[in-house]
């Protein structure tokens, strides 16, 4: 598969599902059944049917930005990442979980080692795309490591983190794999079996929905993959159904199945994009000069997407979600 097309598939892909599950984020399944009658007509902001995205599409963006100026150098990659996650707390970023905040907040310090122990879902966040830059599997478990490690050390966020990665890596480099051939690849590389038991059998919480454990994300995510891999909508439409963490579940899946159907995806159910930097011109050209710096080993100045703008893009975006909190207020219960 080409690089570019697969790359840029992938950052779409993470943005659509980003934003169709944003609104849902949080929420049980039973009361997102009351609430939304016609999942597929809402939006972040309901009278435009607008689309806004979250960290969860920032962070994939920093990744690919990161690898462009190291050129996947596994010690400049992480000076990269480190650079990159300092500057974007610094313009207030409406979303961001504990642990990545307490990271960066180290890492402004400089401190030598700023991850911290906990399994949450960032970094598998930024992954997808890094398994689509990863010319073969021992170079895409050494970025994953290090993607992980500056913000979460616990080995759970690790294991989780690589088997969206390999995911991503086995879509771009071997799509004609079966899918059950592509799940026994990806768990021979994983080196915890209560991760594998949990992709295995999982089943999501009737009551509290997918949390933001990765040994929950990442199984969510494993099995829709595997009953609509090639049915990405429906696919994000289920995890939505399943509810918790709607936008994490849903960007992580739609940066894997995005790698074919990006496009296709948010053709059909992006709505009217609402971002004022981020959007698919500049991931077109992100993914373009990603695809030199693989192909010539050569790191490059990544284009910019945050400057003074996004400080007020924040603000807005801050506005709208406390809008969505008080909505979640009033009935039905």
């Amino acid at each position: 598969m080409n690089l570019q097309s697969a790359l840029y598939g992938s950052l779409l892909g993470t943005a659509v599902g980003d934003a169709y599950g944003l609104p849902f984020e949080g929420m049980k399944p039973q009361r997102i059944r009351k609430i939304f009658k016609r999942k597929t007509d809402y939006r972040l902001i309901p009278f435009m049917h607008g689309a806004m995205v979250s960290d969860d599409t920032e962070h994939a963006t920093m990744a690919v930005q990161a690898y462009i100026r190291s050129a996947g150098q596994p010690e400049k990659f992480q000076q990269a990442l480190q650079s990159h996650l300092r500057w974007w707390l610094a313009r207030l970023p409406a979303g961001i979980g504990l642990a990545t905040l307490r990271s960066i907040v180290k890492m402004w310090f400089r401190l030598p080692e700023t991850g911290v122990f906990s399994a949450g879902n960032g970094g598998a966040m930024r992954v997808a795309v890094l398994g689509v830059l990863a010319r073969d599997v021992d170079e895409l478990k050494q970025l994953v490591k290090i993607s992980t490690r500056v913000t979460h050390t616990d080995p759970k966020a690790e294991q989780g983190a690589l088997t969206i990665a390999l995911l991503a890596w086995v879509e771009t480099h071997q799509s004609d794999w079966a899918t059950m051939q592509v799940m026994d690849f990806v768990l021979s590389h994983i080196q915890d079996n209560d991760l594998i038991e949990r992709i295995k059998n999982f089943q999501p919480n009737p009551r509290k929905g997918v949390s933001g454990y990765i040994y929950e994300t990442v199984p969510a995510v494993c099995q829709i993959w595997q009953q609509h891999r090639h049915e990405p909508i429906l696919g994000l439409q289920k995890l939505i159904e399943w509810g918790g963490d709607t936008d994490t579940t849903c960007a992580i899946f739609g940066g894997v199945v995005g790698i074919r159907y990006g496009q296709t995806v948010f053709d059909g159910i992006a709505g009217a994009w609402c971002e004022p930097v981020l959007h698919p011109d500049y991931w077109q050209k992100l993914a373009t000069q990603a695809s030199q710096v693989q192909k010539t080993a050569q790191p490059q100045k990544p284009l910019v997407w945050a400057n003074i703008l996004i400080l007020l893009r924040n603000v807005f975006f801050t506005m709208i979600v406390l809008a969505h909190g008080f909505r979640r207020l009033l009935p039905p219960y």
